[in-house]
């Protein structure tokens, strides 16, 4: 829903002018970091591309993508689709949908400022002018606005595990505690399902998660990483050819590695059609080159089959067979390391191995 341009000025005013008690408040700038399904994130009326910058008072949009930037604050941003916001110099001015902030970052809307020292918040607007805002972790403080004006009284301090909703006048209208069943909705929902970007708070909310509600972070199915016979298999044929073991993979680019690959080998195994994400690989190798020292410049793929027949002296014997893939596996020097991430399902299996290099310019 846009709301009327001089409403919109009026809040963006008071956003840029009302003082912040916060050591880490500017948003005069954000960095696009990742863009999902499809490439319909916008500055101003431009096509962003990843790592473009934004700075203020640009306003950045999504239609039917989602989208996550980096702030200035080194806070992380995630915009669901068909939001909007505008940077400001001490806060953004959220002006449709919905965003999920990490980290030092102030926001603002029409009807509220939220003030914060670093942590995991999630602001919904909804139809009728109504906001919600949930703080999963950490502490916030929400100062009420009516038409970007603060109303009399002290601002709220809302802790972590409760959510508020607001009129579009800035009446608070109830504070509750978030339940399990809630941080399982928002964990598995659109700000959080596909993204491989990394959110600064993210270790803090699954420490504050896990306290409160054990077990809702484990969920979700998930695809294991390979330590794997694969991954061994791999390395002995390489010592035979004279090619050096490849490494495993550091943890953190492990953990988005998987993160990448878990929508990959689900729709492998949906689709019965053994055959690369072309258009999400493309994207992972631009994120990575963009924000590691390694990036992954090869995939293979081990195709499904029945679980109990799977078998990792086989599979690679047949990669071995294909000139292809001995190229990828054995023949190219700058690969430096890989890493396999399987996935069963209903008594079958597929695994797809990446192998990664160095980032031209740094050190490998």
């Amino acid at each position: 829903m846009v709301r009327p341009l001089p409403l919109l000025m009026t809040a963006l005013a008071a956003a840029l002018a009302w003082p912040s008690g916060s050591v880490a408040s500017t948003s005069t700038s954000a960095v696009v970091q990742e863009i999902l399904d499809g490439n319909e994130l916008f500055i101003e009326r431009r096509q962003a591309q990843l790592r473009e910058k934004a700075v203020a008072p640009e306003l950045v949009r999504t239609q039917n993508s989602r989208g996550q930037l980096g702030f200035a604050s080194g806070a992380a941003g995630r915009l669901n689709r068909f939001t909007q916001l505008r940077l400001g110099s001490s806060c953004f001015l959220l002006s449709s949908g919905q965003i999920l902030v990490s980290g030092p970052q102030n926001g603002c809307t029409r009807s509220s400022r939220l003030s914060t020292r670093g942590t995991n918040y999630l602001i919904t607007l909804l139809d009728g002018g109504e906001e919600e805002v949930a703080v999963l972790e950490g502490a916030l403080e929400l100062q009420p606005l009516a038409d970007g004006r603060p109303l009399a009284g002290a601002p709220i301090l809302v802790a972590g595990g409760n959510r508020v909703r607001l009129s579009s006048q800035g009446a608070l209208l109830w504070q509750r505690p978030l339940t399990a069943d809630d941080y399982a909705a928002i964990l598995r929902g659109p700000l959080f399902q596909g993204f491989t970007a990394p959110l600064p708070g993210m270790a803090a909310l699954e420490s504050f998660v896990q306290r409160r509600f054990p077990g809702v972070i484990a969920a979700p199915a998930r695809p294991a990483v390979s330590s794997d016979p694969l991954v061994a298999t791999i390395n002995r044929y390489r010592a035979q050819s004279g090619r050096p073991s490849l490494q495993p993979l550091p943890a953190d680019l492990a953990a988005r590695n998987a993160a990448y690959l878990a929508p990959v080998l689900d729709e492998v195994l949906n689709s019965r059609d053994c055959d690369h994400d072309r258009s999400r690989w493309g994207a992972f190798q631009e994120r990575m080159a963009a924000t590691a020292r390694l990036m992954p410049t090869s995939e293979v793929i081990a195709c499904p089959m029945p679980a109990g027949a799977w078998n990792p002296e086989v599979i690679v014997s047949r990669w071995m067979g294909s000139p292809l893939h001995t190229q990828i596996l054995i023949n190219r020097p700058r690969a430096r390391a890989i890493d396999c991430v399987r996935l069963e399902r209903s008594g079958r299996a597929v695994a797809i191995c990446t192998l990664w290099s160095p980032v031209a310019g740094a050190s490998p």
